[in-house]
């Protein structure tokens, strides 16, 4: 599974770029052309019997929205790749979590029913955008947080659980973890 191209923008398409990684030309469907000629791409591969597919985003939360999108019946990973290419993700996030389905039926091929359906499946997956949450309303990829979320916490639940402890950077996993399972009164022998 390809996860990540970095590279030079050798050609450019209507809805893809070919991104040369060293003397290897990956074909990238985007949200939205890059800007730059050098690019590193998050990616999506989709891997079917008659063809291969990358889907590329400049950015993680881009990707895991993708990779949220595409989850719902009858949500392809072109209708996903529409979705991104007329809004960010966090006002797609806001729209889900809001019940806007005219917002998200905006994105060619997306019509209205398709969009119910994103908002009735992913509403609780995606938490409200606000001065507490991810900027872009849309979880990173955090290890605590998927740790949490294998003891049975819901993804809003582990990001609630997570808010009074250290971040990423200051605490490893394991302890990211266990002050969160203090916080909440649910450590037991294995967590002292």
């Amino acid at each position: 599974m390809i996860a990540y191209v970095s590279g030079e923008v050798v050609a450019r398409g209507a809805d893809h770029v070919v991104v040369d990684v060293r003397g290897v030309g990956y074909k990238v469907f985007v949200p939205r052309q890059p800007s730059a000629d050098t690019v590193a791409l998050h990616t999506h591969h989709v891997v079917r019997d008659d063809a291969q597919h990358l889907f590329g985003f400049e950015t993680r939360d881009e990707l895991a929205l993708f990779e949220l999108l595409i989850t719902v019946s009858g949500v392809g990973p072109k209708a996903g790749l529409s979705l991104l290419s007329v809004s960010s993700p966090s006002a797609i996030a806001a729209a889900i979590a809001s019940g806007d389905a005219a917002a998200l039926a905006r994105a060619p091929g997306v019509g209205k029913k398709t969009a119910e359906r994103l908002i009735v499946d992913l509403k609780g997956k995606i938490a409200r955008t606000g001065p507490e949450r991810e900027p872009t309303g849309l979880l990173t990829e955090d290890e605590a947080v998927a740790a949490l979320q294998a003891l049975g916490y819901t993804t809003a639940e582990a990001v609630s659980a997570l808010r009074g402890v250290p971040p990423a950077g200051a605490a490893t996993t394991e302890e990211r973890v266990t002050s969160a399972l203090r916080a909440a009164g649910r450590v037991g022998v294995a967590g002292r």
